[in-house]
């Protein structure tokens, strides 16, 4: 399904347009990228259900700058995200509707974009685009027997914000949508917890909250940050409570977001079915084949993640009895209809904690690259940057 991604919006000044709309909606643009191959400077700016997308011709030769010469600044195009563009292209062919281009072209925003002709569509021009993975460099850190796989966005003077990805996932396909909406106000450090993506699983010691909160507390270390931010999805929430608790001086403020700190059985069960390889492999082959491929070690960390999710139910019993002792401020955010933890288990985690705020944002998945990232990049810059 298409979803509506961004408005384009072509401008003259982008000075002067930003200001306007942080006078009339109380928005400042979140990142910004030069986009060469369509001689355009992008702004974008975070309005909720949808970005606004600010194009700044970079000279004559742009094709932003030729729209502005015959119409003025206005409305530019609409863009529709989808997930197989390539796919979504041959749909469109078949129909017999003019696309501007034969392939998929470079655009903002680390996606792949196409657009239709305008005459296709009542004079309005539609872009359809597809997120990619981002060609980031991984900084390495020792640690185990191997090392871990750190990423580091934004200025080193703004402040430090580490986050964490869940069980399985990894900072380039899960964390980074969220990443890119933070990098403008943060120095942000995504970490690839033990075992996941190309970090080592450690083979002389099962996994644990105890040792991915290692892991991090490792990460600052290893950038001499005396204490930073830190923000957990799922599994990472829990390394973050768990940091949080060990070294209390290393977390300047906390969020975490559709985690559980209160496991019973039926929770452990329902998430080993999701770490189930074979099962995953029949029902959802797809996304099989996505976790084979993201992975240094797939056969070897699914099975540890299972057997560590075993030990959670026990584990938490520890965890929440430490929980009112934990004073940090905490944003505390889940989904009214995550699949996996009922909204009573957010609103417990809320509870538990002396110094925390609750967030329930609108989302029926259990997945950080799926969930409604504008809305939750919100709540975390208002929480981390609060005075």
């Amino acid at each position: 399904m298409a979803h509506l991604d961004h408005i384009g919006i072509a401008i003259d000044d982008a000075d002067a347009v930003k200001r306007r709309f942080r006078d009339l909606l109380g928005l400042a643009a979140y990142k910004q990228d030069a986009v060469q191959a369509q001689r355009v400077r992008t702004h974008f700016l975070d309005a909720g259900s949808a970005k606004l997308e600010l194009l700044e011709a970079l000279g004559d030769d742009s094709p932003v700058q030729r729209f502005l010469d015959r119409q003025g600044e206005g409305l530019h195009h609409i863009a529709f995200e989808v997930e197989d563009l390539p796919a979504t292209m041959e749909r469109l062919r078949e129909a017999g509707v003019e696309l501007l281009s034969d392939t998929p072209q470079d655009g903002a925003d680390d996606k792949r974009i196409v657009f239709v002709h305008p005459k296709q569509t009542h004079g309005v021009l539609v872009e359809f685009c597809a997120p990619t993975t981002p060609d980031w460099s991984a900084r390495t850190v020792p640690r185990h027997d191997g090392h871990l796989a750190v990423f580091e966005r934004g200025a080193r003077d703004r402040p430090s914000l580490l986050v964490l990805h869940g069980a399985a996932g990894t900072t380039q396909h899960d964390a980074a949508p969220l990443i890119r909406r933070l990098e403008s106000s943060f120095h942000v450090v995504g970490v690839d917890l033990s075992g996941h993506g190309t970090s080592a699983l450690p083979g002389d010691a099962p996994l644990s909250l105890d040792l991915f909160a290692e892991d991090v507390r490792t990460v600052l270390n290893a950038l001499d940050l005396p204490s930073a931010h830190v923000v957990g999805f799922s599994l990472g929430g829990g390394a973050a409570l768990r940091l949080a608790q060990l070294h209390p001086g290393r977390v300047d403020r906390l969020a975490v977001f559709q985690t559980n700190a209160h496991w019973t059985d039926d929770h452990a069960r329902r998430m080993q079915a999701r770490l189930d390889l074979d099962g995953l492999a029949d029902r959802a082959p797809r996304r099989a084949a996505r976790l084979r491929a993201r992975h240094d070690a797939p056969d070897r960390l699914v099975p540890a993640l299972q057997t560590f999710v075993t030990t959670l139910p026990d584990a938490s019993d520890t965890l929440v009895q430490t929980l009112p002792d934990l004073v940090v401020p905490t944003l505390v955010a889940g989904l009214d209809r995550d699949p996996l933890f009922e909204l009573a288990s957010t609103r417990a985690l809320h509870d538990a904690l002396p110094n925390a705020r609750l967030a329930v944002l609108p989302g029926d998945t259990h997945s950080l690259s799926r969930a409604p990232v504008g809305r939750l990049a919100s709540l975390l810059a208002n929480h981390f940057l609060e005075a």
